[in-house]
């Protein structure tokens, strides 16, 4: 499932999953002109992808994330404007002694929205900020708000992709489209 099948701990977060076949492009090998054709990897079949007509373009995966990211935070944005984007280089632990594997894309007084590679997708995931004396008020507010947060963040990335994966148990994932939210 990936590496440590990336997760949130915290009470009030939450995350949702970019599949890697709806950003990872591919180009035609035989295809030498100056715009070749690409194809995301969902749109390919095991046999397209293993029988070498086709190659990893790194290049434009890059490219193709950084347009998901960027609807995804202008839509975010627009929706709560009390998030603000991050620093360029902007890392967070994953837990007290992890690894610096979260890039911070939004912040907020109470939360931070990362983006964390987990091999086989993008966690886009909401982490609470911590009051560093331990006092209740900020935790109670962020219980109010961490919901319509994850709603938003559900919304923004539907708007830009066909579905989003979500973490239904410990070694479990699901998939919720674009088609069942807009009923």
């Amino acid at each position: 499932m990936g590496r440590g099948n990336v997760c949130v701990t915290g009470s009030c977060e939450g995350l949702y999953y970019i599949d890697n076949d709806d950003f990872h492009v591919y180009r035609r090998v035989d295809d030498l002109s100056e715009w070749p054709e690409t194809r995301l990897m969902g749109a390919l079949d095991y046999g397209e992808l293993t029988g070498g007509e086709w190659a990893y373009d790194e290049e434009g995966t890059g490219n193709e994330e950084d347009d998901v990211l960027e609807c995804f935070m202008e839509d975010f944005c627009r929706m709560f404007p009390s998030f603000k984007r991050a620093g360029t280089n902007e890392w967070l632990r994953n837990g007290p002694y992890g690894d610096l594997s979260r890039r911070v894309l939004l912040e907020s007084k109470l939360f931070y929205i990362c983006v964390e590679d987990n091999e086989w997708s993008l966690a886009v995931e909401l982490v609470q900020k911590e009051e560093p004396w331990g006092l209740p008020w900020m935790e109670n507010l962020q219980k109010q708000l961490y919901q319509k947060y994850l709603d938003g963040m559900k919304k923004s990335l539907l708007n830009r992709l066909p579905g989003v994966g979500i973490r239904t148990g410990a070694w479990t994932s699901g998939r919720i489209k674009r088609e069942e939210c807009l009923v």
